[in-house]
């Protein structure tokens, strides 16, 4: 292979050299292809080309369809894998696995019809929000929600909350960081709290996405200029998906204090809230704001909760209630 080739940086968003990426992209567009046929259209040369090759089927990207014939893999199979072990750099790769799919389903060969549906796009908030009702209203077990600014569609309908509760549905609202820093945004808050759902704080979520037990995942198409979601059922996805909520949900911030841990150090609902808000970093006005009550009673509860944990700082304090489950 050519020097220039060889020196490609692995810096493209699917881990491969930029020519790599370039000449799978190509291989996705078909059904398969020869040697000569990805040589002619990406302008290498056949040693380069089957050198290349050679990297997507160790790398998992490609496959031999048949002596010097390659199909390539589906993205969301292999790149859907490696994100999940690289969750710091997930919105880029996501970024990827998304144009790649796009490439992936328009291509010809590729596929059916019934492959195709399984993936469905929905645009406007109106209809979007319809969507949502639909799926949820089969959810079995959970519903799980990263939550984060701009909130373009509305709180969920009461009634088919509350209905999906009595069906034993538990909601999991984790909510980025930045969603407390907004008042109208804040309500949202407050109304999955009046409603008993499980909610933590992220400091920094990488998109927005909802799923519906294990099984459907709605996923925010951040490119566009109008709201639109990407609905799947891609097991591939959803996998990625859950394991990215799970690895984030045990690593945020409870909104609700631990029952055993808060009735022995005897804080209340309100105290756990506080206390969950100042570890999310607000500052006492923010929280006074939120919670609607006055500065002074902000800073005179902190100082009670840093009197019952026998602290002298608010770091002490946050350390004190994390160690001793006053926030799970």
């Amino acid at each position: 292979m050519t020097d220039d080739v060889r020196a490609e940086p692995d810096d493209t968003a699917t881990g491969l050299g930029m020519d790599s990426e370039r000449l799978y992209r190509f291989l996705l567009s078909k059904s398969d292809a020869s040697v000569a046929q990805l040589a002619a259209e990406s302008g290498l040369a056949s040693a380069d080309v089957r050198e290349l090759l050679a990297e997507l089927v160790d790398a998992g990207f490609a496959t031999m369809s048949a002596d010097s014939r390659y199909r390539a893999v589906a993205p969301d199979i292999v790149l859907g894998g490696r994100l999940a072990l690289q969750l710091n750099t997930v919105r880029f790769g996501y970024e990827a696995l998304r144009e790649l799919l796009e490439i992936h389903r328009t291509g010809p060969g590729r596929g059916g019809r019934d492959d195709r549906g399984r993936w469905e796009q929905v645009t406007g908030a109106v209809a979007i929000q319809s969507r949502l009702t639909q799926l949820r209203d089969g959810a079995e077990r959970y519903v799980r929600t990263f939550v984060k600014p701009p909130m373009v569609l509305p709180t969920p309908d009461g009634e088919q909350h509350r209905e999906l509760q009595a069906r034993g549905v538990r909601y999991r609202l984790l909510f980025d960081r930045s969603i407390l820093d907004s008042d109208p945004e804040g309500a949202h808050l407050r109304q999955h709290l009046d409603w008993s759902d499980e909610i933590r704080f992220a400091k920094r979520l990488p998109l927005k996405l909802l799923i519906i037990d294990d099984r459907t995942v709605i996923i925010e198409d951040p490119g566009s200029d109008r709201p639109r979601a990407l609905i799947t059922a891609n097991e591939s996805i959803v996998r990625l998906a859950l394991e990215l909520f799970e690895r984030l949900w045990d690593t945020a911030i409870s909104a609700r204090a631990d029952a055993e841990g808060a009735a022995g150090a005897g804080i209340g609902d309100d105290d756990a809230l506080l206390l969950s808000l100042l570890i999310a970093g607000l500052t006492d006005q923010a929280i006074a704001s939120k919670l609607g009550i006055g500065l002074r009673t902000v800073q005179r509860r902190v100082r009670e909760l840093m009197d019952l944990a026998d602290v002298d700082t608010r770091i002490q304090l946050g350390w004190h209630a994390a160690k001793h489950g006053w926030v799970s």
